[in-house]
């Protein structure tokens, strides 16, 4: 049994103990609010000078020189946070203006030394530092850091290569492509339709590397190169393209083929007639959906022909490009409904009603 004395010195050693722990969370509690209120404070007043400053820059219709930053907001750059809610303020500003204004927002940025900061997010170890200080770059339209960057557009780290060769597009557009030349990791397809999108708005310029692509050992360069030949019509590289047809991967052949309809010649539909009996199913009916554009009379024997393929959507494939494409097709399949009505009467009258709506 204890002693009455060992148990009052052992509970007022719990309590001093609790209050200890007290006192050390208000503390902890007190200085984040302290740090918190003193950042919101810089980052209040931050915001009000730039918006004033843009303002009279605005009146003055751009003037080339930009006063000098008060004494109040220097002194906290060097604290690392601050600096930080800097860059990030002039960022989102410089992304919502143009023109002179931006121009000021990028001379105000190196002006404060960020530039040097951002240099310096690009030799961290760490990936998310990698890609703040690239997309900084980029926003602030830092060209002379293509070169940096461009080194980026190979990481391993998928988030860093995927902000390297964003920021390549806004440094000289098309010509950011070039990455494509060195990419051994593979594009998603999310990947690719974000590059694809931010080339929409830019005018179309020649791409002298998509035969150099179209033959990559990495597939989803050839496949990202094929839709960059279909949506800008590369006309010259029809013959690349149909080398595609023999790629191992289903994917590119399927591709291949839908780029093929954009780029056609006179021999693409006799090219696609050629290649199909080796392909998949699925990409028979995809031939069979493209040669609905681009097949002639010269296709109706072979037409002919997959009307009596056991696969009853290659049949109806087929009749489909018959009555759109050649000149006696509706002819030939009413002939082969009459004799023999069980499929062609419906496949027939299933096509009559798809013209008619």
């Amino acid at each position: 049994m204890l002693r009455p004395d060992t148990l009052y010195r052992t509970a007022w050693a719990f309590v001093c103990l609790i209050l200890i722990l007290l006192l050390l969370i208000y503390w902890s509690l007190y200085k984040r609010k302290r740090v918190f209120f003193q950042q919101k404070s810089f980052r209040d007043g931050f915001e009000e000078w730039l918006s004033e400053l843009m303002m009279e820059e605005e009146e003055d219709e751009g003037s080339a020189e930009l006063p000098a930053i008060p004494e109040k907001f220097t002194k906290h750059f060097k604290n690392p946070v601050k600096r930080q809610f800097a860059v990030d303020i002039l960022m989102d500003l410089k992304k919502s203006v143009s023109g002179s204004l931006g121009d000021n927002i990028i001379n105000l940025y190196l002006q404060l030394g960020f530039k040097d900061e951002s240099v310096r997010k690009l030799r961290s170890r760490k990936w998310y530092e990698q890609v703040k200080g690239i997309n900084e770059l980029s926003v602030m339209k830092q060209e002379d850091s293509y070169s940096r960057i461009f080194k980026f557009t190979n990481d391993r780290n998928i988030y860093v290569r995927r902000e390297a060769q964003t920021a390549l597009f806004s440094f000289s557009g098309f010509g950011g492509l070039r990455f494509l030349n060195v990419l051994t990791y593979p594009m998603s397809e999310w990947q690719q339709l974000n590059l694809i999108e931010q080339l929409r708005p830019l005018n179309p310029e020649p791409m002298p590397g998509i035969p150099r692509w179209l033959r990559s050992d990495n597939d989803t360069v050839v496949l990202f190169a094929l839709k960059l030949a279909e949506i800008y019509q590369c006309f010259e590289v029809h013959d690349d393209v149909a080398h595609c047809l023999q790629h191992k991967d289903e994917k590119i052949r399927n591709q291949a083929v839908k780029t093929l309809r954009e780029i056609s010649n006179e021999t693409t539909a006799a090219l696609l007639c050629d290649h199909y009996p080796t392909e998949s199913l699925r990409n028979k009916i995809n031939i069979l959906n493209n040669l609905n554009a681009i097949a002639g009379d010269e296709q109706l024997p072979f037409l002919v022909k997959e009307l009596d393929n056991e696969n009853e959507f290659l049949k109806l494939g087929a009749g489909r490009v018959m009555i759109n494409c050649c000149s006696q097709g509706l002819e030939v399949l009413e002939a082969k409904a009459a004799e023999q009505p069980v499929p062609f009467g419906d496949i027939y009258n299933h096509l009559i009603y798809e013209i008619q709506r």
